[in-house]
């Protein structure tokens, strides 16, 4: 049987079997099949979003679209993230490895400077040496909440290093090696070389990810939270890890 594409003047981009006459959609069950963009724009779209430009008005321009259709399909690909990382995220961590935690508040500023009047508190999880790192907001920082996601996400075995916060006083108890720092003097204990580095630069990338992207609104902190986390895991090659996760999650049949 041959199949070949054609373009009719309602729906571009089909396929017609010229054995059987029948023509079909190239969107058909596929992740496009509901959006109203071009393929050609949606292709333009996945590389502009698989190199992360995050300026509303540079997608509206070239992509010649309604802001809510580009925050619609930001979202949708965060959604993707999402996912992939439910689906597929395994604990870090275990015997000879070192894991950083720390806390850290994401909100607005009076006249962008001083303290935060309101935010949303997140913990963060880093292996040493690679680059998984998660973020997940947290109602509070006790030491209950807090070792209840450690414990989910990190193996045990693992060498785990903090600030002196009170509440990581329970992780040795849990089976993990617990070294601590103090924040107000260094990021790198002299003694035993406790650090927490790592997470504090990723704290940083993030929020500048946030401010470059203006992802102000409270809604949608976890699913930027994730999707940059996401990236960091995919960084060597994102455009293939995105398709390949698309083709996972959306098979056609």
């Amino acid at each position: 049987m041959y199949v070949g594409a054609f373009t009719d003047s309602k729906n571009s981009n089909n396929w017609r079997s010229r054995a059987c006459k029948t023509t079909g959609s190239l969107r058909y069950e596929s992740f496009f099949k509901s959006s109203n963009l071009s393929l050609p724009s949606l292709l333009q779209f996945l590389y502009f979003w698989s190199v992360d430009i995050q300026s509303h008005a540079f997608l509206r321009r070239h992509l010649q679209r309604s802001p809510n259709t580009v925050v619609d399909w930001k979202s949708f690909m965060g959604d993707v993230c999402i996912e992939d990382l439910i689906i597929n995220q395994e604990p870090i961590g275990g015997p000879g490895t070192v894991v950083e935690i720390d806390e850290s508040k994401f909100g607005r500023r009076k006249y962008n400077h001083g303290r935060l009047l309101t935010g949303q508190l997140v913990f963060g999880i880093y292996e040493q040496g690679t680059d998984n790192v998660l973020m997940i907001p947290v109602p509070d920082r006790s030491g209950a909440t807090l070792l209840a996601i450690i414990q989910r996400y990190v193996l045990p075995g693992t060498t785990i290093h903090s600030d002196g916060w009170a509440a990581y006083n329970v992780v040795p108890a849990a089976g993990y090696a617990h070294y601590t720092v103090n924040n107000f003097e260094n990021f790198v204990y002299l003694i035993d070389g406790a650090q927490t580095q790592g997470m504090e630069n990723a704290w940083g990338m993030v929020k500048k990810r946030q401010r470059r992207g203006q992802t102000t609104n409270p809604e949608l902190l976890e699913s930027h939270l994730i999707e940059f986390c996401w990236r960091r895991k995919n960084k060597g090659n994102i455009r293939y890890s995105i398709v390949k996760c698309i083709r996972e999650l959306y098979p056609v049949v």
